[in-house]
């Protein structure tokens, strides 16, 4: 028997599930399982279960594997785009693969491995949408030219001129997301059986699941495909109004140096005589005298919407009160006092009132997003302080994990005359050797030796302290941390690096592509919970899902690499118009660091701002987010979140009353709602991509 611990997430189990436990006839997916969610109780009689059964009832099989591949492989292209639009990546590929594997009549424990493959490809790009982008801006964008004209980067090391870097990324990418991986073996049993965290909305994924084992018996087949056709539709009819809102085809009978034509969108051409309107944005035009104040607009993007709509009102607005913050707040207080900030572009400090009549965009550029970032660091350290009993916690799970008890069998990773249950705990070390050589001998071909191993012995300590956290916060809140403990890693590399007297230029390049390597650690270290959890409840072997994803992350690190250069030359260099909220972030605060005149005074105060909403809200670093956003950005979000509480509330809600809709039923309507808005995204970012090819394959190519 395990030992009982104390636990603030556990539940109470029910009389008739635990009478239906104590018999062994609880089935998966029975009434008294979703009673039961998160008792202790019923996990670990489903982990025995699992142990007896799982050999047999689920199969892992290479053609469901490649079919959550490409639609993960898809969505990692997506989410980059995702990301650098709006600094949030979202988990769309899992709709996409449950559909398609239910369309397909699979098992729900083969819904489950299809769908985790697709989360694993999709989901290691976080460190090239977050952090990588930012080599980039220092190398090519004038809002990061430093006086004199120069950069802080060399771009010689970059794309069109050389893959060098990408390569060196892409490889330690792979092996720092295996390792991310393969360290939470450790905390599995601790976190997902003995003492369960919640993961708030796992329901939802367990009831789409439990829809499609009944697909063949209630008619759900025909749902899946009408949900199917409603997200091609959508992404059609947004792609084909991005394309008029962004591609150009139309010539100006303008030309830039090189003697081409320039040439502008649809959109854009229907808008040139029309003040408040610019083929893209409603908005304030900047001419007029409001514009020094706060600058106000709405940008029309499907995406951001659908983004809204996942989101719903409320986390939507806790999102946007940065961005109000910001524009209501920082840039009419910074233009009212005039406040001298440091230009780098000429090297001496200048007013806002010199840039009448725009000067809140230079408010929100010099001033506004130096806070921004403070309070992300603030909101980001605070939420991890605030998870300090788990330091303590962890290294007694970790030695219960390997010295638990002799005569707990549920312990042992292999069973006899079946097979492994899951991923030998025995390949940590020997992967952790693997990592540290390896990564330091791929680092070290544009690197010196000694500085890669510094970086190495980093990102392997990091991403299992790190990434306990991680684990435990996104179990805890579905929201897992990866820009705040990204800031972190990067604060110490840089600091290490110039200790160790690395020039300004190598440090600033080794400190942001180690990050980006930890980014995509640390975020397997906290997704695959979300794909183990309903594992768990389905009947699936740990050992399966462990595979899964380690084979999901080898296409996806490789494509996320290879549009990673392609969006980030075309972001740095103007081509397209991307916030990149969470790059922009990096690379400043990497060039407040090594060169400029560092803001101390609207770091520490952002710093302030972001430990209050961390306190109050427990979204400090959302809400730094949110602050650097500008406001055509967020409001579509609040409206797409705003209308899907309206839908419920005044439609689907009164058809539940009025039809009598069961749960299920209920449960689909919403569903292909998420499939419209999900092709919202797709549409928007698929056409944004090919947009960046187009723009960027000549440099490469030429």
């Amino acid at each position: 028997m395990s030992k009982v611990r104390t636990s603030a997430y556990r539940q109470t189990p029910t009389p008739e599930g635990l009478k239906a436990i104590e018999k062994g006839t609880l089935d998966y997916f029975d009434t008294e399982m979703y009673a039961n969610f998160n008792t202790e109780v019923l996990e670990e009689y489903l982990e025995e279960k699992n142990r007896n059964e799982g050999f047999g009832t689920t199969k892992w099989k290479w053609n469901q594997m490649l079919l959550g591949l490409v639609i993960g492989i898809i969505f990692a292209i997506i989410n980059q785009y995702v990301g650098l639009k709006v600094g949030m990546i979202v988990s769309g590929s899992w709709y996409v693969a449950y559909l398609s594997a239910m369309a397909l009549r699979w098992s729900p424990g083969e819904v489950n491995l299809s769908a985790s493959a697709s989360t694993g490809a999709s989901m290691v790009c976080t460190g090239f949408v977050f952090t990588y982008p930012a080599i980039y801006l220092l190398a090519y964008s004038p809002k990061y030219e430093l006086a004199g004209g120069n950069y802080l980067v060399d771009s010689s090391l970059l794309l069109p001129d050389s893959w060098a870097l990408a390569g060196v990324a892409m490889v330690a990418s792979i092996l720092g997301g295996f390792l991310g991986c393969l360290y939470f073996i450790i905390f599995r049993r601790v976190w997902l059986v003995e003492d369960p965290l919640p993961l708030p909305g796992f329901e939802a994924n367990i009831k789409l699941m439990d829809i499609a084992g009944e697909t063949s018996k209630e008619g759900g087949m025909e749902s899946a495909k009408h949900s199917i056709r409603l997200v091609g539709i959508s992404t059609a009819i947004v792609m084909f109004f991005t394309f008029l809102r962004d591609w150009p085809i139309l010539g100006t009978g303008t030309y830039d140096p090189a003697g081409d034509e320039v040439k502008e969108s649809v959109l854009a051409s229907a808008s040139k005589d029309v003040e408040w309107y610019d083929g893209v944005d409603l908005m304030v035009p900047m001419s007029h005298p409001m514009t020094n104040y706060t600058w106000l607009g709405f940008e029309l993007t499907p995406m951001m919407g659908a983004i809204g709509w996942f989101m719903r009102f409320r986390v939507a607005l806790l999102v946007s009160l940065g961005t109000f913050f910001t524009w209501f707040v920082v840039t009419p207080l910074a233009y009212h006092y005039d406040y001298p900030f440091y230009f780098p572009v000429t090297g001496t400090f200048q007013s806002i009132s010199q840039f009448d009549p725009s000067g809140s965009v230079y408010s929100y550029s010099y001033v506004a997003r130096p806070m921004a970032i403070g309070a992300i660091l603030g909101g980001g350290i605070t939420g991890l302080l605030k998870m300090a009993p788990v330091f303590r916690t962890t290294a007694a799970d970790v030695i219960d994990v390997f010295t638990g008890d002799g005569d707990d069998a549920s312990r042992k990773d292999y069973i006899k005359g079946k097979g492994w249950y899951e991923w030998p705990i025995s390949h940590i070390p020997v992967l952790l050797i693997v990592s540290l050589i390896g990564i330091t001998l791929v680092f070290s071909t544009q690197f010196g030796f000694f500085a890669s191993f510094i970086f190495s012995l980093i990102l392997c300590s990091t991403t299992f302290a790190l990434g306990a956290i991680a684990v435990k916060v996104m179990g805890e809140t579905s929201i897992e941390p990866v820009s705040g403990t990204s800031f972190i890693v990067l604060l110490m590399l840089v600091l290490i690096f110039k200790a160790i007297g690395l020039n300004e230029s190598d440090t600033a390049i080794l400190a942001l592509v180690g990050t980006t390597v930890f980014g995509g650690a640390i975020s397997m270290s906290g997704t695959v919970i979300g794909d183990y959890k309903p594992g768990l409840y389905v009947g699936n072997r740990p050992m399966h899902i462990m595979k899964t994803e380690l084979v999901g992350i080898v296409p996806g690190t490789i494509v996320a690499a290879l549009f990673a250069g392609l969006l980030s030359l075309a972001l740095a260099r103007g081509d397209l118009i991307l916030y990149a909220p969470q790059a922009n972030a990096f690379a400043a605060f990497a060039q407040i660091m090594l060169g400029g005149q560092t803001p101390y005074d609207l770091l520490f105060v952002g710093v302030l701002i972001g430990i209050f909403m961390e306190l109050l809200t427990g979204m400090g670093t959302a809400f730094g987010l949110g602050m650097y956003l500008p406001m055509i950005i967020t409001l579509p979000m609040v409206v797409g979140g705003g209308l899907r509480d309206y839908w419920e509330s005044r439609f689907l809600d009164v058809a539940v009353e009025k039809e009598g809709l069961t749960e299920k039923q209920r449960t689909m309507r919403l569903l292909n709602t998420y499939m419209i808005a999900t092709g919202c995204i797709v549409g928007e970012a698929l056409l944004g991509t090919f947009l960046a090819i187009y723009y960027v394959l000549p440099l490469i190519t030429g």
